[in-house]
């Protein structure tokens, strides 16, 4: 016990070891944690402690469903327990609580990796080095700047051991109802917690494994006089098809909001574009990255990274794979052994995912590489990703092939830890002799390179290339980089192959405490060292202090149009800085780039959101468009008109031709002003037909007033213009002379109409499709329901009577009810497995798997039938 206790505290004490930094006032400022996931996530934990249940997002755009977007994570139960600790409100700021919340998943996925290995049959040595070396690997910890994913590969191997045939696991036998619950509980949390994609790959990489090896048990069954349907096979399966049936009931709220936004969404609009899909495909040269931790160099603080000079390199994912020389050094050994590869699935696991993240490095692009030869075709074809492209419907609207990285990173995590529990091979001493050539080759010549690279290597300055963020190419520095990553490696592999004879020699005799305990400090020193410069930090007093000094002055919370001339200063592309995470972070911050405005709740039109309407991607598309033929008044008119239409009463102007000079840092400027005063309610006694977008925009532009609402599906109406021919709207006029339509909002916030004549009252929200309208007399004498319209594509609109009227809005999801009752009986059912008694458990899931499984269900029907 004590020994356990000890070895589960020098885990912590590594991870923690690793991500100290955040716990001393830093944070990570890198991608999406920096700018996106930082704000959203204390939005929506203010708004989880006020409401049970929040649908509805107000400050992005007009409006959009909350939990529609998976990412969010409002429903994931361990996000709403680190934003509700009883210190938060208090004492700890949001910058804390994210970093808390990205440990607790680094320690989880410490702890599953733990498990899985321990499930294998690894030794305690193995089951430590799984401990460490899969959070902490370049492929999961570098998934700290995008929450998601991390939570996603947390959960990961929970939901592969369980789903796994016995097979596969040590003992041979594990209780089934166990294995369903750890199944369900594990993928309802990657779909809670934003990542269902990491849900699907383990349904597949389970599935793959289990088809693997049905022939053998199905022999084996056989030999043991039993029929089929008894095997260990169907155990498998039926362990998760009904894993995979209890999470889609728990996380149904999620699953149903998801798709009921995503159909509306730009990607369910039009078949995504291959540079969508392919985008972030790891380049096959990084595989060199299993076995030396920066042997590209680095992309930040200063743009180090002499990858990006290879063409077809693409957008960096994470800095680098490396998760450890025992890991790389394990995945060469097993792959110099063949016969092996049928042994265990880890090493086929961990290869297969990783040709997959190529993505469109397929089999074409390495025939491409001979001169000649299919120049024209796609890269893709013949590649894993784009099988599973062509194979699994709407799999493409997934994108990224780089997100199958979590399931090679502990693919090759369990190969290690059987590797280093198994014996030495004859073969590892001339393999590490060969790396040990090769690294000491490449750090004399790196070492020779730095100072004379601009003879040795036929770069034209002019052209290196240049990061909008982290300035351009340093080569020199380069090349240090890439000199301190081969010796570092060479000076890891004397001290494993080392290590390695050590512990063959005390094996024949006695075991010896300090081989395991160095074993222990070189595997925590090599992720250490790796993880403390794979993402940037930055310090949070310092970036609040830049972010005050260069922010423009407060504007009153209204609807905010925000927009941005050229991308961010000139400066940062010219030069590079070792202060430039902090200038980034501090400059995002001061623009509300990506979700910044949440802090402030403050509504903005043209924000960042991880799923977009199809209305939104047209609205822009079409506003793009029209403005090409305008000159600079006409477009101070056209956005004039726009601003009313949308309700829009500020402006925040991003200038990227110019800086902000603050504590000696080069910041963005940004420009806020009020506008013209809008209402976002008004009322109208005519209206018109929808039309498309790229036909309305225009028109809009052209009008001095408000436009009319063009209303989708309004019923006719006497009054409506909708179906009214052209010239018909003096007639109209004429028509509703001495006709008056009035709108106020109440104190309740309720709107009061007061009209003569049929009229529709719009509102600057946006439709999707969820709310409705409840029409209450003023005397309170009656009280109906109204059916609520899309109105010019981006607003939402009713049609009132003639009388006075207090007409209230309310956000009424259809999937509402059903998906409660479905979740709160899929957590019961779940809760019933956890803990009932053994045995009745184990009867009743015999009981369930009997029954189904021999036809039981059908076969009562047939005389119903007959």
């Amino acid at each position: 016990m004590i020994r356990c206790l000890a070895s589960v505290a020098l885990v912590v004490a590594v991870i923690l070891g690793s991500t100290w930094p955040t716990l001393l006032g830093k944070r990570i400022a890198f991608r999406d944690v920096n700018h996106f996931y930082l704000p959203l996530y204390d939005y929506v934990a203010e708004r989880t402690a006020t409401e049970w249940l929040p649908f509805w997002n107000p400050l992005d755009h007009t409006g959009m469903p909350l939990i529609g977007e998976t990412s969010t994570a409002v429903l994931y139960p361990l996000r709403w327990l680190v934003y509700a600790f009883p210190l938060a409100s208090d004492r700890l700021s949001n910058e804390s609580l994210m970093s808390i919340y990205l440990i607790v998943h680094l320690l989880l996925a410490s702890a599953a990796a733990a498990w899985l290995a321990k499930s294998i049959g690894c030794r305690p040595l193995g089951v430590f080095v799984a401990a460490i070396v899969y959070p902490l690997s370049g492929s999961v910890f570098s998934l700290c700047c995008n929450p998601p994913f991390l939570v996603g590969a947390a959960w990961i191997p929970f939901a592969l051991g369980a789903c796994l045939p016995t097979i596969t696991l040590a003992g041979g036998s594990r209780s089934t109802r166990r294995r369903i619950v750890i199944a369900a509980t594990a993928l309802a949390m990657m779909v809670l917690g934003g990542d269902p994609q990491s849900a699907l790959h383990c349904v597949m990489t389970a599935g793959a494994i289990s088809l693997f090896h049905a022939r053998s048990q199905f022999r084996q069954a056989r030999d043991q006089g039993r029929t089929w349907w008894q095997s260990e096979c169907v155990r498998t399966v039926v362990v998760s098809v009904s894993g995979c049936a209890l999470a889609v009931g728990i996380s149904s709220i999620q699953i149903a909001a998801s798709l009921d936004w995503s159909r509306q969404s730009v990607r369910a609009a039009r078949v995504a574009q291959r540079s969508e899909v392919y985008e972030f495909s790891l380049a096959p040269w990084h595989a060199i990255e299993t076995v030396s931790p920066r042997p590209f160099g680095n992309l930040f603080p200063i743009h180090r990274r002499i990858a990006n000079v290879i063409p077809g390199e693409g957008r960096m994912w994470t800095p680098s794979l490396y998760a450890g020389l025992i890991v790389g050094f394990a995945l060469l050994c097993r792959l110099v052994r063949p016969r092996s590869y049928l042994a265990e699935p880890w090493l086929a696991v961990s290869l297969v995912s990783l040709a997959i993240c190529f993505g469109h490095f397929g089999l074409v692009w390495w025939l491409q590489q001979i001169p000649g030869v299919l120049e024209h075709s796609d890269s893709a074809i013949g590649g894993p990703f784009w099988m599973l492209c062509q194979w699994i419907p709407g799999y493409s609207s997934f994108r990224y092939p780089v997100k199958w990285l979590p399931i090679f990173a502990i693919a090759s995590s369990m190969v290690a830890a059987q590797w280093i529990s198994s014996q030495r091979d004859r073969r590892e001493l001339p393999l590490a002799l060969m790396l040990l050539v090769g690294f000491v080759a490449g750090g004399v010549s790196a070492h020779l390179a730095s100072e004379q690279w601009e003879r040795w290597l036929p770069l034209d300055p002019d052209r290196l290339p240049i990061d909008e963020y982290w300035g351009p190419l340093d080569v020199a520095g380069s090349l240090t980089l890439i000199r301190a990553s081969c010796w570092w490696t060479v000076a890891v592999l004397c001290v494993l192959v080392g290590l390695r004879r050590f512990t063959e020699w005390q094996d024949r005799r006695r075991p010896a405490i300090w081989i395991g305990s160095a074993w222990v400090a070189l595997i925590a020193l090599d992720a250490i060292v790796n993880t403390s410069t794979l993402l940037p930090r930055v310090d949070v007093w310092r970036e609040r202090q830049l972010a005050h000094q260069a922010s423009p002055a407060p504007i009153p919370r209204t609807r905010t149009l925000r927009t941005q001339a050229g991308m961010w200063p000139q400066r940062w592309r010219t030069t590079g800085s070792i202060d430039r995470p902090l200038e980034v972070a501090a400059s995002e911050r001061i623009a509300w780039f990506g979700r910044w405005h949440l802090i402030h709740r403050q509504a903005v039109f043209n924000s960042m959101v991880s799923i977009k309407s199809r209305s939104y991607g047209e609205f822009w598309w079409s506003c793009n468009h029209h403005l090409q033929s305008l000159d600079r008044e006409q477009r101070s008119a056209f956005w004039k008109a726009i601003r009313q239409w949308l309700a829009i009463g500020a402006v925040s102007h991003v200038d990227g031709h110019s800086a902000t000079a603050a504590d000696g840092m080069t910041l963005v400027s940004v420009e806020r002003r009020m506008t013209e005063p809008v209402r976002d309610v008004r009322v109208f006694t005519d209206w018109l037909p929808e039309k498309p977008l790229r036909e309305l925009v225009p028109e809009i532009g052209l009008r001095r007033g408000l436009p009319l609402p063009h209303l989708a599906a309004a019923p006719p109406s006497s009054r409506s213009a909708a179906a009214a021919p052209a010239g018909s709207s003096t007639r109209s006029a004429e028509r509703s002379a001495g006709r008056s339509a009035r709108v106020e909002r109440a104190a309740d916030g309720t709107i009061v109409v007061r009209c003569d004549i049929d009229c529709v009252l719009e509102r600057c929200v946006y439709q999707d499709g969820n709310w409705q309208a409840r029409l209450d007399s003023v005397t309170g004498d009656s009280s109906r329901s109204l059916p609520v319209f899309r109105s010019s594509h981006l607003n939402q609109a009713v049609v009132i009577p003639p009388g006075n009227w207090r007409v209230a809005f309310e956000y009424r999801p259809w999937w509402k009810a059903p998906t409660l009752v479905v979740a709160t009986s899929a957590a019961i059912l779940l809760a019933i497995l956890v803990f009932l008694p053994n045995q009745f458990g184990k009867a009743t899931v015999r009981g369930i798997v009997f029954f189904l499984i021999r036809g039981r269900l059908l076969r009562s029907f047939r005389p119903y039938t007959r």
